[in-house]
């Protein structure tokens, strides 16, 4: 499993070490509580038996020329929809929101 797949708080192992997922890209190793980064794509074991979204329903393997296409256009609203929340008077964005809304933004709603 993906660690993007994991739910905040689901326990899972990374290179022998035992952690709780904290965020989108964070995750607190057990028993000393180092927060550490984590690749979206880093392949996890989930240690405890809490079910997942993606364990109920199986994920896509591949997918079209077309449903890639329309997965990055409904991203792309999205992201520009949400920067345009954040614009100043002058029209412009500071780029730590860009940065941070982009974070958040989980890719598999767009599937």
């Amino acid at each position: 499993m993906r660690f993007a797949q994991l739910n905040v708080g689901q326990q899972f192992s990374f290179e022998d070490k035992r952690y709780t997922k904290t965020g989108p890209l964070t995750a607190s190793q057990d028993g000393t509580g180092n927060s550490r980064m984590i690749r979206r794509s880093a392949e996890v074991m989930i240690i405890n038996d809490v079910p997942t979204t993606e364990t109920i329903e199986q994920t896509k393997q591949s997918y079209s020329r077309q449903e890639v296409l329309e997965c990055c256009g409904a991203y792309q609203s999205t992201l520009i929809q949400e920067l345009q929340k954040l614009t100043d008077d002058k029209g412009s964005v500071q780029v730590e929101d860009v940065i941070s809304i982009m974070s958040e933004l989980d890719a598999s709603e767009f599937i």
